[in-house]
């Protein structure tokens, strides 16, 4: 008897919960409840390498750049790039045979598009390909270690036609990064080098119309140097030292004394793209049917 009335309560709640609007949540076939969130609309992944090499290996800097388009680039960059020690060009298409041997590709499985972010890299103790993942936000500062830290690092710089040293502590060379979903599924990255130095400060910085207290080092930003390259998925944006701009800028990015002198070699590659029709042209002509 009260298994019965059980049941017709139960039939009864039912009624009245579809008469009041609600509907039973059911699983939906094959997905699962705890699947990740998809990715937010003006997201991207960009795939980090770095390739440590002897310093002023041919295959690095002669073979390398015959497939990498440098002309990217405006030529005043280029020119500014260049008496920084700053060598950067793109790759559409393809990969170079010179790259995937310096990938190590023929041995690795190819390049994926996971979506975590590792955390910067030791150069002084990894191997000779490292790589890393940043899922970056539009507008949003990500950074990329480019050098382990120098207790005492003179660095000469070309800026305003003219030549100047400085003397940094405790300095660290930092590529910030910065991404701009674009409508046609391109994303257009600016790299900015940065020399981070000192020790950890507290202060105020801007942030939406307020200011809020953040810590960290001080930094010089080369703003003359930013890189803005527009990728497609796939393409990837190289950027290494010139050999024979020993102690410039570019020389202590991408230079790494470890018993002996290794030159790096950093590429940017674009992983994934969030890309929708949100910002899509809204006045297509209408197909024609028969």
């Amino acid at each position: 008897m009260r298994q019965r009335l059980g049941r017709t309560a139960i039939a009864m709640l039912a009624m009245l919960a579809t008469a009041a609007g609600c509907q039973p949540v059911l699983p939906t076939k094959g997905k699962s409840p705890l699947a990740p969130a998809p990715m937010s609309h003006d997201s991207c992944v960009l795939e980090v390498f770095f390739i440590r090499l002897p310093f002023g290996d041919p295959q690095a800097n002669q073979t390398l750049w015959q497939e990498i388009d440098e002309q990217h680039f405006a030529p005043q960059l280029r020119g500014r790039l260049g008496r920084n020690g700053f060598r950067a060009g793109l790759v559409s298409g393809p990969i170079p045979v010179a790259l995937a041997q310096l990938l190590e590709l023929s041995e690795k499985p190819p390049p994926t598009s996971e979506m975590e972010e590792s955390p910067p890299a030791d150069l002084s103790t990894k191997p000779r390909v490292m790589r890393r993942h940043i899922q970056a936000r539009a507008g949003q500062r990500s950074e990329i270690v480019a050098s382990g830290i120098y207790k005492q690092l003179p660095v000469l710089v070309w800026e305003s036609g003219r030549l100047g040293g400085e003397t940094y502590e405790q300095a660290q060379g930092v590529l910030a990064v910065k991404t701009s979903p674009q409508a046609d599924g391109l994303v257009q990255v600016d790299l900015i080098p940065e020399l981070h130095y000192g020790q950890i400060r507290k202060r105020w910085v801007p942030d939406q119309g307020m200011m809020r207290l953040e810590a960290g080092r001080p930094r010089r930003v080369f703003k003359d140097l930013t890189l803005t390259a527009t990728l497609s998925p796939g393409s990837i944006l190289v950027l290494t030292s010139l050999p024979n701009r020993s102690g410039s800028l570019g020389h202590q990015f991408f230079t790494e004394q470890d018993g002996r002198l290794e030159q790096k070699l950093l590429l940017i590659r674009l992983a994934q793209t969030q890309h929708d029709d949100l910002f899509a042209p809204t006045d297509v002509p209408a197909r024609k049917t028969n």
